[in-house]
């Protein structure tokens, strides 16, 4: 009867077996199905302890990404993939490869941002076309909604980005709390954005179309030599002293895509983008239109008021930015302010709708909340709604950059109105050279205008302090996961050292805040000489 049992219980444990092994064998994923709105993916990561260790060691040379050598090509990608066992949804890829990625304030010792190349050592793995897949940290993204809700509304208007959604990530058994898993920029989202996918694509990351710089930009897709000869004449126009340069401009990028994409970085205060640092994003050479097509990518610093690094001599727009090349030559045009006007007003009428977004912010807290780790609890933590969802008399417009996404979408409009209310703000200011050297001339000072009336001295005053507390953070987002060997080179780097006293001094303090005792004691000793 024992026996009889046994074997019984044998075929049961076999069946049930085989049942599952077939399920998990049919059970497909799909590109729809890993960008979900509704829940989190379970991603799980198993990986050689070592490899592991080697991936959180890696990291960016400071002076390297700053030499301007890198007009001649972009710099070596630092990161080596090592091979793992990825399971996303319960559906096991045995061998991919993965890799660290970042540029320099996503850099993590600890939570590293991830690529994973599902078709790594000529294994034959996708997902609708899809090899691989993009899992940022949120380091920068301290509400972890700005990725996905700036992706969401560049999606609405009409202006091609990537799908976001989040996952949890699992590295050996360790839980490293919510990712953003963003859509990588290739082939099926090409496809998805255009109809085509036959096109050349590129990648710009601090870069713009300057001057001895066509061959910086990281070619992805399609014919480089088609592309680059594109990329030298936008830069030939963008030269030329010509009051027909919309024209000109016109017939090399699609303007009215542009527009939108322009309007969207102002909008979201994408300050780290293409119109407000040459930064985080990629163009398209359309085989449909035979134009430039751009589309937004690291959006973790999406809902901020800060204007950006360069643009600290006077007080900028906060409806537009125009430290890209093409935003700024389209912007002292008038009738291209006024088309950037119209643009704008007409989304903020269509698509800025409060109550919707204020919901879908609830919505998205309500989701995240129990697959947050310690970590994430206390660096979001009134940074949604805050603590106060009601807004209090006096306050709502001040202390810019740190407030919460919810403030950011209540008075975005209120904000922008007030600015344009006499129509586009005129800013002159030129942008600044991306790896200059000199101090700035008299000439490149900036100015704002608005209804014909130029800023006070006590307004000046203010937004110097603004911008100077924003410079300080900036450094101390990088110090805080730099290596010691990172840190000595930044400090020891021309652009630290070019620094105003009042900015390294309160860099100091605010080391010796955070007990960041390293970075304290090597900028005690620069301001010792």
């Amino acid at each position: 009867m024992v026996k009889k049992l046994a074997v019984v219980l044998l075929v049961l444990v076999v069946l049930t077996v085989s049942v599952y092994a077939e399920n998990e064998k049919d059970k497909k994923l799909t590109l729809d199905g890993i960008f979900p709105t509704d829940r989190v993916l379970d991603l799980k990561i198993t990986v050689d302890p070592e490899d592991w260790a080697t991936i959180c060691s890696q990291g960016r040379d400071f002076n390297t990404i700053s030499d301007p050598k890198r007009k001649d090509g972009p710099p070596e990608n630092p990161f080596t993939y090592v091979e793992a066992k990825v399971t996303i949804d319960g559906v096991t890829f045995p061998r991919v490869g993965i890799r660290k990625k970042g540029f320099l304030g996503s850099l993590s010792r600890t939570r590293p941002s991830l690529k994973v190349k599902l078709n790594y050592l000529g294994q034959k793995s996708e997902i609708d076309g899809m090899t691989n897949l993009t899992f940022n940290n949120n380091k920068q993204d301290s509400n972890l909604m700005s990725q996905l809700m700036s992706y969401t509304l560049f999606n609405a208007v009409g202006s091609p980005a990537p799908r976001c959604a989040y996952a949890q990530v699992v590295v050996n058994g360790q839980n490293l709390g919510i990712y953003s898993h963003v859509e990588r920029i290739h082939k099926p989202f090409l496809k998805r954005a255009f109809g085509n996918d036959n096109g050349t694509l590129y990648e710009g990351t601090l870069i713009d179309f300057r001057p001895g710089w066509v061959n910086g930009f990281e070619h992805k897709l399609g014919s480089d030599e088609v592309g680059r000869q594109k990329i030298q004449q936008l830069i030939e126009v963008l030269e030329r002293e010509d009051k027909n340069i919309e024209e000109a401009i016109g017939q090399l990028v699609d303007l009215d895509s542009f527009y939108t994409f322009w309007v969207m970085e102002g909008l979201l205060g994408l300050w780290d983008g293409y119109s407000g640092d040459e930064n985080n994003f990629f163009f398209y050479l359309n085989p449909e239109t035979d134009k430039f097509h751009f589309i937004p990518w690291g959006a973790d610093h999406g809902f901020s008021r800060f204007q950006g690094k360069r643009q600290y001599d006077g007080p900028p727009p906060i409806s537009v930015k125009t430290q890209g090349l093409i935003a700024y030559r389209l912007y002292q045009i008038e009738t291209c302010r006024q088309r950037y006007e119209r643009t704008l007003r007409e989304i903020l009428t269509k698509h800025w709708q409060e109550d919707d977004l204020l919901a879908e912010i609830e919505r998205l807290e309500t989701l995240l909340q129990s697959y947050m780790i310690s970590h994430q609890k206390i660096m979001t933590q009134g940074k949604t709604f805050s603590n106060n969802k009601k807004r209090t008399k006096g306050k709502g417009l001040g202390r810019g950059i740190r407030r919460s996404i919810g403030d950011f979408i209540r008075y975005r409009r209120e904000e922008i109105s007030n600015e344009i209310a006499n129509g586009m703000p005129i800013w002159t200011a030129p942008p600044k050279s991306l790896f200059a050297k000199e101090k700035q001339s008299p000439s490149d000072r900036t100015h704002l205008k608005s209804g014909g009336s130029s800023s006070s001295k006590k307004e000046k005053k203010n937004i110097t302090q603004q911008q100077t507390e924003g410079l300080i953070e900036g450094w101390i987002n990088y110090f805080r996961t730099a290596s010691e060997q990172q840190t000595h080179q930044a400090i020891q780097s021309q652009k630290f050292q070019a620094l105003p006293l009042e900015i390294k001094e309160g860099i100091l303090n605010r080391g010796e805040e955070l007990k960041l005792n390293l970075v304290a004691e090597k900028i005690k000793k620069v301001l010792e000489k």
